[in-house]
């Protein structure tokens, strides 16, 4: 690579080309002289090429061409100079060593923008927030403190809405670049599921209220404990549950369920919504594809990538018509194991 030093890069690529003709050398009782004479040396010029790029790579080729006009000659000419095959391997040798070293600027060029990218979507997710912020509390501090009812309650809770979609969408666009980037970075601790549970009713009780939507919980896990990222695994359940919201009219209901199955917890978000068409099912968890223009595309790729991270799979069962579930699992902790069967006491 171009970060190391250049006599490191041709010294490498020397070394490697004297090793490769000498194993070759050592390979002449067994398969001939004649036999197979080059065939060994493309695969070491395209090493050396993708370790070292395009000029050891070249050097490589130079050497290998002598060595095979030296110690290979054609015999059927009867010559010892090298002949056309020699030179038609030293071109291959040549056009395979710039077309990897192409190969890997080309490479080098995406990684820089691709970091790029993320270092401005950071400064922009950073210079957003302030203002998203301030934006919330003073809508808050408005809400409190309006005098005539209705009217202005309702322009304030838009605003708060608008503020807290702007957020979501923020956080989403940088956590799916890093997760193409480098992965979801989790920081584990056992969490009670009961307390996780808890919080996402929590945190979705009022919007069931105002949708006039029924929010169902089940709970099935006997103080159940979990090794997870706990603000991640919320964002997970967030996700689900407002889709879910989002695609269930009113009247209709929304079911959160948390099992406890041997060695995991089971969670399932369930809703009466439209359902999901079979043919796009496969596509539901892709980075920005979405079904409904409404989405960005992005919050069931990122809730499955949580779970992933978690060491989870998450699956979907949907029918048009008859609403939806999601469920995934979350490798349990000690505390969530299944009791040992009790054996029967003989009489």
């Amino acid at each position: 690579m171009r970060s190391r030093p250049a006599w490191l890069r041709f010294s490498g690529a020397a070394l490697v080309t004297a090793v490769v003709v000498l194993a070759r050398m050592g390979l002449n009782a067994s398969w001939g002289r004649q036999h197979n004479r080059h065939l060994v040396f493309l695969p070491a010029i395209m090493l050396v090429s993708w370790l070292g790029r395009l000029g050891p790579g070249v050097l490589a080729t130079v050497m290998m061409t002598g060595a095979l006009g030296l110690w290979w000659p054609d015999q059927s000419h009867g010559a010892t100079l090298p002949q056309s095959d020699l030179v038609l391997f030293f071109l291959l040798g040549v056009a395979l060593s710039a077309l990897i070293d192409s190969l890997q600027a080309a490479r080098a060029r995406a990684d820089a923008t691709s970091r790029a990218h993320e270092q401005v979507l950071a400064i922009v997710a950073h210079d957003l927030g302030n203002p998203l912020t301030t934006i919330k509390l003073t809508t808050e501090r408005l809400q409190m403190t309006a005098v005539d009812g209705a009217a202005e309650r309702r322009h304030l809770k838009t605003i708060d809405r608008a503020a807290s979609r702007m957020e979501h969408l923020i956080r989403d666009l940088v956590d799916s670049t890093r997760i193409e980037q480098d992965g979801l970075t989790l920081a584990l601790q056992d969490e009670k599921v009961d307390g996780i549970v808890q919080e996402t009713l929590e945190s979705f009780g009022p919007l069931a209220k105002e949708r006039r939507i029924e929010l169902q919980v089940s709970r099935s896990y006997e103080d159940g404990v979990v090794p997870c990222d706990r603000e991640r695994l919320l964002q997970a359940l967030g996700n689900l549950l407002g889709n879910a919201f989002k695609f269930t009219p009113e009247g209709g209901r929304v079911s959160l369920r948390a099992t406890r199955e041997p060695g995991r917890i089971r969670f399932d978000v369930e809703d009466t919504g439209k359902g999901i068409d079979a043919r796009d099912l496969p596509h539901l968890f892709e980075r920005y594809w979405k079904a409904d223009p409404r989405g960005t595309g992005l919050g069931l790729y990122i809730a499955n990538s949580i779970v992933r991270a978690h060491g989870g799979a998450m699956t979907v069962r949907s029918q048009p018509g008859r609403g939806s579930t999601f469920s995934f699992t979350i490798p349990a902790g000690a505390a969530a194991a299944p009791p040992a069967p009790r054996v029967p006491a003989e009489a």
